[in-house]
């Protein structure tokens, strides 16, 4: 696949991360066995970051226009307004995982098509959002499916507070589960946090890193 960052989602999705055998706080009833994570099968939420994923690479390669650019920019983002997750869940913290992919698709969004404005108010807005839906999600299981938000929030993340929170839970993730990915996707937010700290324009803009590797 051309995105790396979908074939992440797509192997978390398909396959469910493996979890390693650590103790974990939750309760019997908070614990969900791999049968019952349905979350991103037949939702519509793949459809939508292929689309901006595809937006994102075509618009920085030279391949669209930018008034294609930001027609198509306009429809992805109605979409992403109206679109749902199934209305049976199989628990609360799937709704904040939800939510916590919406704020960074909408972050993911904006930034392509304003991709200077990463201090704007509606920009750390949606940060916060994510912020707080990610800290919401507790659940073991669920934790590697927070990645992608992790990764995109990070780098759009200015405040202190917010990265902190970030470097914690990719902590976190790459602790107590086999999900191998953590380590690409925290050199990338961190490298993203220096040249923000150097005042580099356009820090968050990884697709331009010519050297990055593969996360994006």
């Amino acid at each position: 696949m051309d995105y790396p960052i979908l074939e992440l989602f797509t192997s978390l999705v398909i396959s469910t991360t493996a979890i390693d055998n650590h103790p974990t706080t939750h309760g019997a009833s908070c614990e969900l066995s791999e049968s019952d994570i349905i979350f991103g099968m037949n939702d519509g939420l793949l459809e939508i970051i292929k689309r901006i994923s595809s937006l994102h690479h075509r618009s920085r390669t030279g391949k669209v226009n930018n008034s294609t650019t930001i027609t198509e920019a306009v429809g992805i983002w109605q979409d992403l307004a109206t679109w749902q997750p199934p209305e049976s869940l199989p628990g609360e913290q799937y709704q904040e995982l939800y939510d916590s992919y919406t704020s960074a698709l909408f972050t993911w969004l904006y930034l392509i098509l304003h991709p200077d404005s990463m201090c704007d108010e509606k920009v750390q807005s949606m940060v916060e959002q994510g912020v707080v839906a990610m800290s919401a999600v507790t659940v073991l299981e669920l934790s590697p499916f927070l990645l992608i938000p992790l990764f995109i929030l990070g780098l759009a993340s200015v405040q202190d507070e917010h990265k902190d929170f970030i470097s914690g839970l990719l902590d976190h993730i790459e602790e107590h589960t086999a999900c191998e990915e953590v380590e690409v996707y925290r050199t990338m937010v961190e490298r993203s946090w220096e040249s923000q700290d150097q005042g580099m324009p356009r820090s968050w803009e990884w697709i331009q890193w010519q050297d990055a590797g593969p996360a994006g």
